[in-house]
């Protein structure tokens, strides 16, 4: 059968290169005054006539907003998803009760017809790029099995023949049942190495130095204990992990291991019976003196894995050497060292039935993937530049801990998938497979792909594509219908609409929690499950929605911190910053400003301004942004707005492309002042008389309520949230109700 989809025009293929924040223009403009509220700037005697607008530097434009899904008929469930490097897409499916393998080949959007394979095959992606298909044949008689091998090449679009690896037993009984008994490791030049368990729990190894090259004869490296017998039971010796790893030198590391399992019924009689085996083994790349040859090491105990370990990550380090993660501990054992280094806490642990995942970058950043506590998926970096791990982020709640996979795309943008579970009034109505990317620290807000229909059941599995985009693949059963399985990708990204933070063609309500978060307001105000937020921000720190600042699309935040320092935060698309997430400073104090605003393009060429009020003088300062990476030397353009209590970036209100702003005076007015192409205001118009005495929040929210018109959002001391909504002339309707008071008094502050 043919698995066909259909897509629409592909974006073009992300640059790994890291989006361009503020650069050594900053710097200048700063010296020119911008972080010097106090001093006066001198007002031009007539307008100026535009500067040209220097070349924009090309900033990448992130991933997309994910596609509508499309059905892949007749597959049923999704075993495994893995890509090559060049982006082919390998997918292990269940269709009619088999398991099947397909392909999706680099610059294609249809999966080829599908083929069986074994049951128990697996797919495996190596630091190559490659992707193997591994199988065992059915026993013989004798117990003995024949391992097989197939191969996507790092470029390749299909996969080879099968090859015979080697012959040996597989364990059975005695390994645990999720654990994969065969596993397969390869470094970029190709040298492979296979481990697996036989019958009789030892751990053996071959390798080969090339794809092409003859493989090893077996090595017996090590042998789970015998089982402990008490009078009333025996403790079998269970396997947990079988990790296989080869370094960029060809060195070859092995850990293995597994505990003493209870099998009788009831309550065990015995818990001292149990016990833990986890040993490592390595084999030196071979030395560089002719004829000579490395051998592997013995068997050696890791205490940094602690007391009871289970589910190890291993796996070679982009700077050479291994490194490992167990139960939240990770350690790295630098390429040629004897031991490991110190163990540093990450947070963030394994999942019930697999590891946790390590993701890597070539300059060496690590980023762990896992659980950060039952049903609480997180996520964790550590930056090579630092040499130390952030504190971890938590992604969801209500998950499904074996639902959780991962990829990183060609921008290294991580793209994480899980099953959480939807509850209405405390019960469970179904489960959703969620889709969330993570760039530089910070999270996208999180995106249900599947359908949200009561009492369906949604997992799946997510790879990256020939173009750098994620791929997902997930399943959705309910009850009385066969299962359907849909897959999805991400599209090219427009240019973001005002407010719009959450990545969905919207606009949203952003500001800052009494909870010391920033909270981001996407939909129903009557459903609070729908904020987003990051923490900890401090509640009397301000938030400035400002727009797309380096041009990738996606909206930027200025942040003023109680302290006075202001910064400039590029989050990633559809997501939110922590106080620590990659920034530039814009100033150490720019508390002589009372009112930090932004209305969008206030000169007319493409790029957002930001405009302030100095506390003392009233006066109002326009910072045009310079068309590359920095904002222009300010520029007074408006003297003693002393009456005005409120001054409010609006958005552009009347449809002209230029960013508007409204005043609020002491006698309840409501002043609208339409922008110029000079980046200066015209005269104004009042928009309302009495409005606005109760309000302690005033934003320009951009488009709420989905007309296409900028809106206005209030809300007042009662803590009720108010919309005026836009007429696309520069004037409001009346307002309605919004939201409710008792969600609306969480917030410290509306931006």
């Amino acid at each position: 059968m043919t698995i066909r989809t259909t897509r629409p025009a592909a974006a073009r293929r992300s640059s790994r290169q890291a989006r361009t924040l503020l650069g050594s223009a900053l710097a200048s403009a700063l010296a020119l005054g911008i972080a010097a509220p106090y001093a006066q700037a001198a007002t031009p005697t007539a307008p100026a006539a535009p500067a040209p607008t220097p070349a924009a530097t090309a900033v990448p434009a992130g991933l997309g907003p994910w596609t509508a899904p499309k059905e892949l008929p007749g597959v049923t469930a999704v075993l495994d998803l893995k890509s090559a490097r060049n982006g082919t897409v390998a997918g292990l499916f269940t269709q009619d009760g088999k398991t099947v393998l397909s392909v999706r080949p680099a610059g294609s959007t249809t999966w080829q017809q599908t083929a069986p394979v074994p049951t128990g095959a697996t797919l495996q992606r190596t630091d190559d790029g490659a992707v193997s298909l591994l199988s065992w044949t059915t026993a013989a008689e004798d117990g003995s099995r024949t391992l097989k091998l197939s191969r996507l090449a790092p470029d390749g679009t299909a996969f080879g023949p099968a090859e015979d690896v080697t012959t040996g037993t597989l364990a059975g009984d005695w390994a645990h049942w999720r654990t994969q008994l065969t596993t397969l490791a390869a470094n970029a030049k190709g040298h492979q190495a296979v481990a697996w368990m036989d019958k009789d729990h030892r751990l053996t190894v071959v390798e080969r130095s090339a794809p092409s090259g003859d493989w090893s004869a077996p090595k017996t490296l090590d042998q789970l204990p015998d089982p402990i017998v008490r009078e009333d039971n025996v403790y079998n010796y269970v396997l947990w992990d079988l990790r296989v790893a080869v370094d960029e030198s060809g060195t070859v590391g092995v850990l293995w291991g597994g505990n003493s399992h209870y099998t009788g019924d009831g309550v065990d009689p015995d818990p001292t019976a149990y016990k833990w085996h986890y040993k490592y083994v390595e084999k030196p790349a071979k030395p560089a003196a002719a004829g000579s040859d490395s051998s592997w090491t013995e068997p050696n105990d890791l205490p940094l894995l602690g007391e009871r370990p289970k589910q190890v990550t291993l796996a070679a380090h982009p700077k050479g050497g291994f490194h490992l993660l167990s139960n939240g501990t990770y350690a790295r054992k630098a390429a040629g060292a004897a031991e490991w280094g110190a163990a540093e806490q990450t947070g963030v642990g394994a999942r019930s039935y697999a590891p946790a995942e390590l993701l890597t970058t070539p300059n060496g950043d690590v980023t762990a993937v896992g659980m950060t506590g039952a049903g609480t998926p997180g996520i964790a970096t550590r930056l090579a530049a630092q040499g130390s791990w952030s504190a971890p982020r938590k992604l969801a709640s209500y998950v499904e801990s074996d639902s959780l996979t991962a990829t990183t795309t060609a921008d290294d943008t991580t793209v994480v998938t899980y099953t959480q579970k939807r509850f209405e009034l405390g019960r469970s109505v179904r489960q959703d497979f969620v889709a969330q990317t993570v760039k530089g620290g910070d999270l996208s807000k999180p995106r249900t792909l599947s359908a949200r229909t009561k009492d369906t059941v949604s997992t799946g599995r997510v790879a990256a594509d020939g173009k750098g985009r994620p791929v997902a693949v997930w399943t959705q059963s309910a009850p009385g219908a066969a299962p359907a399985t849909y897959t999805a990708t991400t599209g090219t990204r427009a240019k973001p609409k005002w407010h719009d933070y959450a990545d969905d063609d919207r606009a949203d309500v952003l500001g800052l929690s009494q909870s010391d978060s920033m909270k981001l307001y996407t939909g129903d105000t009557t459903n609070p499950t729908e904020t987003f937020y990051a923490s900890p921000w401090k509640s009397e720190t301000r938030v400035v929605p400002f727009g797309d600042f380096d041009g990738d699309r996606c909206n930027d935040l200025i942040v003023r911190l109680p302290e006075g320092e202001t910064r400039l935060y590029t989050p990633v698309c559809g997501g939110l910053p922590t106080p620590d997430s990659p920034h530039k400073r814009l100033a150490r104090d720019w508390s002589g400003y009372d009112t930090l605003l932004a209305s969008g393009d206030q000169t007319g060429d493409g790029r957002p301004d930001l405009l302030a009020r100095d506390k003392a003088t009233g006066d109002i300062y326009l910072y045009a942004h310079n068309g590359t990476d920095a904002f222009k030397p300010r520029v007074k353009i408006r003297s003693a707005w002393t009456t005005y209590k409120r001054v409010i970036g609006a958005g552009d209100l009347n449809a002209d492309g230029l960013g508007d702003v409204l005043a609020l005076d002491k006698s309840g007015n409501l002043w609208r002042y339409d922008g110029l192409p000079t980046g200066k205001l015209k005269d104004r118009v009042r928009v309302f008389k009495d409005w606005g005495g109760s309000y302690k929040d005033v934003v320009g929210a951009g488009d709420v309520d989905g007309d296409g018109k900028h809106d206005l959002v209030a809300r007042d001391t009662g803590n009720r949230l108010w919309l005026n909504a836009g007429k696309g002339n520069g004037t409001f309707g009346n307002r309605v109700a919004l939201g409710d008071a008792p969600y609306w008094k969480q917030w410290a502050s509306l931006g």
